[in-house]
């Protein structure tokens, strides 16, 4: 009789381990299944293999947004002090800064339609300059190939309240209507711009 339970005690537990094994397979063939429908793959050669297709593709094409090297910065002097002069930090009232930029994509069937966000800071100069001032950023989309697909330059309004020495300012553009792309080459360049709106 004892021989026989633990006969068959053994075979219990040959069985759960059997149908663990089983179920470790299925539970395997699952998650593989999941991340390819997911398409867990790289995406870099999905980009350069297929067309964009954003109605299939709930994880579409959102162009990168830059800092464009040379352009975070944004220094304005009193009287007709330029840059380049002499001396002329003597002669800073303010320098403004962009510290962050992010962006946020939305498809329709026919359009890109996106909102660049730009967060920055204003400290005042030896001057200790207070007051309202305009900072003048440009937000553009281009190709790889260099063609302009929108730009516009904002003019966005901050203020140092009197007795302050700096202030933070953040500004959304959400007038970036675009077609939609037919390939992954597009990038958002955002910065401060001295020259004309065009």
């Amino acid at each position: 009789m004892k021989l026989d339970w633990e006969y068959n005690k053994a075979g219990k537990l040959l069985s759960l381990s059997i149908a663990a094994l089983i179920l470790a397979a299925c539970n395997t063939a699952t998650t593989n299944q999941t991340e390819d429908t997911l398409g867990i793959t790289d995406q870099q050669e999905v980009a350069e293999a297929k067309p964009v297709d954003p109605s299939t593709n709930l994880r579409a094409f959102c162009p990168r947004t830059v800092l464009r090297a040379g352009t975070e910065s944004y220094r304005t002097f009193e009287g007709g002090v330029k840059k380049d002069d002499p001396n002329a930090l003597n002669s800073l009232q303010f320098q403004s800064t962009i510290t962050d930029v992010a962006r946020e994509c939305n498809y329709s069937p026919a359009n890109l339609n996106m909102r660049v966000g730009i967060k920055g800071r204003v400290i005042n100069g030896p001057t200790g300059l207070t007051g309202t001032l305009n900072v003048p950023i440009r937000v553009a989309v281009a190709t790889t190939d260099k063609e302009v697909l929108y730009s516009q330059l904002h003019q966005v309004p901050v203020t140092i309240p009197e007795g302050g020495s700096n202030a933070l300012f953040s500004f959304v553009d959400s007038n970036i209507n675009i077609p939609v792309p037919d390939k992954n080459n597009l990038t958002v360049f955002v910065g401060f711009d001295e020259g004309p709106p065009s």
